[in-house]
């Protein structure tokens, strides 16, 4: 049983996709850093009903979390530490008396350290961590170009794309996606393309650099997979790539977030010479 503050009133219930406005209010506030989950709420209404949680202390929201097989939480910056605290030990409690597996946890440091203090003894240890992630965002950059060399991905992108995402996500991760799961894998790759959330710079056919859009919300866009070929690195072509892209999305209003492994100095300084300022720290476990 989760032992909560002496007084108040807890409640933690799904969120259907017609309650579903205070949670994204919630989440607004501060919306680069929420983005991932904004866009559950937007875009996966039905999916995420009975995934989407929130919290709340004496009718408040504290708490918002995703308890896909990816949990993502966002916690009231102002709640005492003792109510977030109590809120995270009613997340852990759910995530044990459910079905579905856990395949990663990335949030905000302090939410992840609070979370698998509760959970560390009850799951299996996660095959990688990664205690900092700086989280960057950027905007209003219209004085970088327009797509131009770089462009959307198109269906038959697909046989050059796949491997050049699993390489990416085994050099971040270690693990080799097509290993798990190849035939899934790839349809989730396709899904991004026919979403227009797919970006590469090619030449004969050849992936020079590519990124992906993980969460998309009227505010913001955030970017994962940012990866250039290993035998050409080092000539700008991730560069000229996030311009365009930033330029592109700057054009539609949005910002653009992603979030970095704290030991990929390379990556942090090309973020950085392009303007992006960091906004929070990630914490990543992962099975």
């Amino acid at each position: 049983m989760v032992t909560l503050p002496a007084e108040g009133r807890w409640s933690l219930r799904s969120l259907s996709d017609d309650d579903a406005g205070p949670a994204l209010a919630f989440l607004r506030r501060d919306p680069l850093v929420n983005v991932y989950l904004i866009s559950r709420l937007l875009e996966e209404r039905f999916v995420s009903a009975t995934q989407t949680v929130e919290v709340r202390y004496n009718r408040e929201i504290v708490l918002v979390a995703s308890l896909a097989t990816n949990v993502v939480m966002a916690r009231d910056p102002d709640a005492p530490p003792e109510v977030t605290d109590a809120a995270i030990a009613m997340i852990a409690e759910r995530i044990l008396t459910r079905m579905l597996p856990v395949r990663a946890i990335i949030s905000p440091a302090e939410l992840v350290e609070g979370l698998w203090k509760r959970l560390h003894s009850r799951l299996d240890p996660p095959t990688v961590v990664r205690m900092s992630q700086p989280v960057y965002a950027i905007a209003g950059r219209l004085d970088f170009p327009d797509l131009k060399e770089s462009r959307f991905a198109t269906t038959r992108d697909l046989d050059a794309l796949v491997p050049a995402c699993a390489a990416m996500h085994k050099e971040e991760v270690g693990i080799d996606p097509l290993d798990r799961d190849a035939v899934g894998y790839r349809e989730r790759i396709r899904e991004l393309v026919e979403k227009k959330r797919s970006i590469v710079r090619m030449q004969n056919g050849r992936i020079l650099a590519k990124c992906e859009f993980s969460a998309v919300t009227t505010e913001a866009v955030q970017l994962m997979g940012v990866w250039t070929d290993p035998a050409i690195r080092r000539r700008g072509f991730s560069r000229a790539l996030l311009r365009e892209v930033c330029g592109h999305l700057a054009r539609k209003g949005k910002s653009v977030t992603l979030f970095v492994n704290d030991f990929n100095r390379p990556a942090i300084a090309l973020y950085e010479s392009l303007g992006f300022r960091q906004i929070g720290v990630n914490r990543a476990l992962i099975w």
